[in-house]
């Protein structure tokens, strides 16, 4: 050894491993052979407060319970030596991950998870145990805020369900109310409408009755379409509409979708042609839902003309038939085509008067060419408007 040489001695390796042991976030306690308390740390010392000064007899283990509930990872009930630290004495193993709470008499609980270590001497023998101790008590605490969240959520959840199931009964009540209802008014419309077609035929009848009569028969056609539409519509918004294919004649297809229209035009004296050169002879479609989209089509295009004509048009474009109904109204507002497509929606007429009917054609039209993969579309001016629709020339209905 130098004489001369000043510098302190360097520390020991037990004064450097109570330094580095104080400097921890963790809690380290240890504990020698017999469980008496030898060290604890600063950050212990933070942690719990209530432990006994250094060195301590193995009773102070006793006495910090009785001060303290401690608990299991599950929250049923445990002793203080049933931890980590007393497990390793016992066993002479390494403990890990051994989660519990600390209740203290203040009511604040404590977060923990410890591990321990057994401490052997030179010969063998297991002289004491070093536990470390980390606490989760807000990691806990986020645990517990997200597990209310998530029940919250599924109770949230659950209630949504039952409100949209019962929501969905009531629609369906109330679509099966409105179908059923739409049904029962056929029956006598129809006799209504067939004694009329019959005194139309009449000779008898002088000019006046005849325009009663045109009257009767221009209102019954306006009830049968607004009947048909509501049983439709119900029927989309249920889910009930069933869309079948098959090959039909296109020019028979625009015979009967127009033959209520004609009638129409007929009595106001509005002109009425029918254009089907280019067309294909058939179709493969839903020719019931088809003539539905016709039908609606004309008799809009029908009430907003009260002089001129009305047109349909039947031509081939790629592999799609397209309908063009065009008409010499005085076209679509600019109002009214920001609602076209919405159901129940209507138009005013010059008088501020609504159009007679239910505001559903167009949804209907659109919604159809939607099931059928179709398209609509249409033009509109102060000479009239247009509307178009394709469907594929061979429909094939999408399987469920």
């Amino acid at each position: 050894m130098d004489p001369f040489d000043t510098r302190p001695a360097p520390a020991t390796m037990e004064v450097r491993l109570r330094a580095l042991l104080s400097s921890m976030h963790s809690a380290i306690l240890e504990i020698d052979a017999q469980g008496g308390l030898v060290h604890v740390n600063r950050a212990a010392q933070m942690m719990l407060p209530d432990l006994p000064a250094t060195p301590a007899s193995p009773e102070w283990i006793n006495e910090f319970e009785e001060e303290h509930t401690f608990r299991d990872g599950h929250g049923a009930p445990m002793g203080a030596n049933e931890g980590p630290l007393l497990e390793a004495l016992r066993t002479g193993e390494s403990q890990r991950d051994w989660q519990f709470s600390i209740e203290f008499h203040n009511g604040r609980i404590l977060y923990l998870i410890g591990a321990a270590e057994p401490l052997f001497g030179i010969d063998g023998r297991l002289t004491g145990v070093v536990c470390s101790y980390q606490d989760i008590t807000e990691l806990i605490g986020l645990q517990h805020a997200l597990e209310e969240q998530l029940t919250e959520t599924k109770s949230a959840a659950q209630e949504l369900r039952l409100t949209h199931g019962e929501l969905s009964r009531a629609h369906n009540l109330q679509a099966g109310f409105i179908a059923n209802f739409s049904h029962d008014l056929r029956t006598p419309l129809s006799g209504v409408l067939g004694f009329a077609d019959l005194l139309d035929i009449s000779p008898n009848l002088d000019i006046e009755e005849k325009e009663f009569l045109t009257e009767i028969l221009d209102a019954g056609d306006s009830l049968r379409m607004m009947i048909d539409s509501v049983i439709t519509y119900s029927n989309i918004i249920s889910g009930t509409v069933r869309i079948t294919s098959a090959w039909h004649d296109i020019d028979t297809l625009v015979e009967k979708s127009s033959e209520a229209a004609r009638k129409v035009c007929t009595r106001r004296g509005l002109e009425f042609h029918m254009e089907i050169g280019q067309a294909p002879e058939k179709m493969c479609i839903d020719d019931m839902r088809l003539q539905e989209v016709l039908e609606q089509l004309l008799d809009n295009a029908v009430k907003f003309t009260e002089k001129g004509h009305i047109t349909i048009k039947v031509s081939t474009v790629a592999d799609n038939v397209l309908f063009e109904i065009s008409d010499t109204g005085p076209g679509i507002s600019h109002e009214a085509e920001m609602r076209l497509y919405e159901p129940y929606s209507k138009a005013l007429v010059k008088d501020g008067q609504l159009r007679r009917g239910v505001g559903l054609g167009l949804t209907l039209v659109k919604a159809l060419c939607d099931l059928m993969h179709g398209k609509v579309d249409y033009s509109t001016s102060a000479q009239g408007t247009t509307f178009r629709v394709q469907f594929p020339l061979i429909y094939t209905p999408t399987l469920s």
